[in-house]
């Protein structure tokens, strides 16, 4: 494998901002170590000490955080938050062995699924595209993969 050179025109042309301005400063409070942002609802999720915020940056001038999710142990951080494809749902991990999947379709936002693993942290999540599999980065070394719509672990 040979790396591949940047070309200097790489950042030249039509439809490549050459400025970018603040929209918004949410102020979780707190050291913010995740975050997601949902494009049909114009929501963020900042995940931090112990929960997840969630801002609605759809109306000008948000203060407050609209919810707030509490995930784990107050001293526990959380390390990674996903929304699945269809924005109704958010998976958090972090310093504590469960991974919890949120429903954002309910009235008030509620834990629908805990999935727990060996490891006692998760740093990373991904999902797959399809939304069937999601695969946490453990602090064990491993990453472990999880069937969605079941909500087991494959391996």
């Amino acid at each position: 494998m040979q790396p591949v050179p940047f070309p200097p025109d790489a950042l030249i042309g039509s439809g490549i901002p050459r400025h970018a301005r603040q929209l918004h400063t949410l102020s979780h409070g707190e050291v913010v170590c995740a975050v997601t942002i949902s494009h049909s609802t114009q929501h963020v999720y900042t995940g931090g000490k112990g929960c997840v915020k969630v801002w609605d940056v759809g109306q000008p001038g948000t203060k407050t955080p609209v919810a707030q999710l509490d995930c784990l142990n107050r001293d526990n951080y959380i390390r990674s938050c996903k929304l699945l494809p269809d924005g109704h749902s958010l998976i958090v991990g972090g310093e504590a062995s469960t991974l919890s999947i949120w429903d954002l379709a309910a009235p008030t936002p509620r834990i629908k699924a805990e999935l727990t693993s060996s490891a006692p942290a998760c740093y990373a999540l991904a999902i797959s595209p399809d939304a069937k599999v999601c695969f946490s980065c453990c602090s064990d070394g491993n990453i472990v993969v999880w069937d969605l719509q079941n909500q087991t672990l494959v391996r």
